[in-house]
């Protein structure tokens, strides 16, 4: 049975894109803090449930919360940057792009002990116009990103970006690997279904459909999650009709639905994936 993996976005409730004309940096440190308690609820799941995660953390929340990157290591499972600030590489130079994923992989290599080799962009902002962020991301010591959706979305997404693991940027013997977000073939088209609003949208029957169809191509599904979508007591915004339904639909039942999928395959980390890979090769 094939290995799928698990990753969860660490960010605050206040910090998706949706949200950032309500909450400009400046505020941030005025609102309530609530990823520590969402993380624990991963946590304990994870563990129960016997599953390692990669864990792409904003460095902002790892400044806010030392002891709780210090906990997911500890844990076993991977830290890996989603930036500092959240702020998506469309909106920045590439200049500014290395400085904010710079810090990032520093503040989380001294608070965790451990080296960062992964990153996901905000809102999956990795796109054709940003390809040039792969070069950085070596640059940078980085070995793989997963941040390219092969959808068409209204802020995201390169529909026809391969959908299965591939080489992005070969430089000087060193490449990035680059972990296409999970989308199933239906009439010719790439479907999501692999987490965030996919997950607590669509029902289980849905999403395992969709990962079956993907292992069967040989392609371990990745599921991805933000803390804040198990929190049903997390302020709420007024974000127009279709937004807040995007937003927040089903967060209640979030919890039960990830531990059913949890219990139903194989999962694992970036890191432990990129590691048993090479083995198999070396042998």
């Amino acid at each position: 049975m094939i290995e799928n993996i698990l990753s969860v976005d660490v960010e605050e409730w206040f910090h998706p894109e949706a949200l950032q004309y309500q909450f400009p940096t400046e505020i941030w440190s005025e609102q309530s803090y609530r990823v520590h308690e969402n993380v624990e609820k991963l946590l304990t799941l994870f563990e129960e449930k016997n599953v390692k995660a990669t864990f792409f953390t904003l460095g902002w929340v790892a400044n806010e919360h030392p002891d709780m990157i210090r906990k997911i290591v500890d844990n076993g499972h991977e830290i890996a940057s989603h930036g500092l600030m959240h702020r998506m590489v469309t909106k920045l130079t590439p200049e500014e792009f290395e400085k904010d994923l710079g810090e990032s992989i520093k503040i989380l290599e001294d608070i965790s002990g451990h080296k960062v080799i992964g990153f996901r962009a905000p809102t999956f902002s990795v796109v054709e116009e940003t390809f040039w962020a792969w070069e950085i991301m070596l640059k940078l010591g980085l070995e793989y990103d997963s941040s390219i959706y092969p959808i068409w979305h209204d802020r995201y997404g390169v529909p026809l970006s391969p959908r299965s693991v591939y080489t992005a940027i070969e430089k000087e013997e060193k490449s990035l690997t680059e972990f296409p977000m999970s989308t199933m073939k239906f009439f010719g088209k790439n479907i999501p279904f692999g987490g965030g609003g996919y997950l607590r949208i669509f029902p289980n029957w849905f999403t395992r459909m969709g990962i079956k169809s993907v292992n069967k191509e040989g392609i371990p599904a990745i599921m991805y999650m933000h803390p804040w979508e198990f929190d049903a007591d997390q302020p709420k915004v007024e974000l127009g009709k279709i937004q807040s339904a995007r937003h927040y639909y089903n967060i209640k039942n979030n919890l039960s639905k990830l531990g059913q999928l949890l219990d139903e395959f194989r999962w694992t980390s970036f890191k432990e994936t990129i590691e048993k890979n090479i083995k198999q090769t070396a042998s």
